[in-house]
């Protein structure tokens, strides 16, 4: 009995002391992440996400683009905060001033979306019916386009890794040239 409750004691004090390193570890990571960002400043950026006119497309093929930039714009702002950059989300070109000392633009465009097959990702695998998606983007500073490129990937996994993918290499490039 004696030995059982020195067991039950002793792990419980080790649990209590890993659980205290990891914690502590943590806050020192959480520390020194917030002192580089603060260090570098917050970048402004504005961002319009066009997907493609209703006119242009389907019921079906303007209700997968309306569902994927709803993605976008939950996703997009944390992908670029972890850049340093804060990001105001427009519905018009025209809420952006273009003048100097306002904030730069980013115009993200759907240009082609392929939701694939689920039925042939579960059924098949092996990149059968993967989803896709193409993007044209423009930063413009000033009222100038300052770069434009184009990006795209595809996935046999779910369509919304295709949105993390693309935030990921936007957000980088995107405090690339705003340097």
């Amino acid at each position: 009995m004696i030995v059982r409750s020195v067991v039950f004691v002793s792990a419980i004090a080790s649990l209590c002391f890993l659980s205290s390193a990891c914690r502590s570890s943590r806050a020192a990571t959480a520390t020194d992440s917030q002192t580089r960002t603060t260090s570098i400043g917050q970048q402004q950026l504005d961002v319009l996400i066009e997907e493609g006119g209703k006119g242009d497309l389907t019921d079906k093929q303007y209700g997968f683009r309306k569902e994927l930039r709803t993605y976008m714009e939950r996703d997009l702002p944390r992908k670029l905060a972890r850049q340093g950059i804060t990001m105001q989300l427009i519905t018009s070109p025209s809420q952006n001033t273009g003048t100097s000392g306002s904030a730069p633009l980013l115009i993200v465009r759907f240009e082609t979306y392929n939701p694939g097959s689920s039925a042939a990702r579960i059924g098949i695998g092996f990149g059968a019916g993967a989803a896709s998606l193409d993007i044209s983007l423009s930063l413009c500073k000033d009222g100038k386009e300052i770069q434009g490129w184009k990006d795209g990937v595809g996935t046999s996994q779910h369509w919304s890794r295709i949105i993390n993918t693309l935030d990921d290499r936007m957000a980088k490039r995107v405090k690339e040239l705003l340097r």
